[in-house]
């Protein structure tokens, strides 16, 4: 997966994925700009300290605007994992559970 996945390419890591087709169409409503607000919103609710990166997706899925609303949790867990994969967040433990992975802010995140 490449540091911060472009629409494209969420798109690919969505297709083989049994979702609703109202979250496909949430999904394919997104731009750059949607996908830049989720990671602050995600960089927003995280400071030095670690916690679970399931729970950091569940809350900002809570939190989002309404246009976000049909957007299946996995967008958010991808998204972690790509800001973990780029240096902006630090994690610990597999990434593929975020029930037990954990996230916090890298020392010294860089900005998009």
């Amino acid at each position: 997966m490449a540091a911060f996945m472009g629409k494209t390419a969420l798109e690919a890591a969505l297709a083989d994925l049994d979702l609703e087709q109202e979250q496909r169409d949430a999904v394919a409503t997104l731009d750059d700009r949607d996908l830049m607000q989720i990671d602050q919103a995600i960089l927003s609710a995280l400071d030095r300290s670690w916690q679970k990166a399931g729970f950091i997706a569940s809350g900002v899925m809570i939190a989002a605007p309404d246009a976000y609303e049909e957007l299946p949790e996995v967008v958010y867990e991808l998204r972690i994992r790509a800001l973990a994969q780029a240096g902006r967040i630090e994690g610990k433990g597999d990434p593929q559970v975020l029930k037990t992975y954990e996230i916090r802010l890298a020392d010294d995140p860089r900005v998009h």
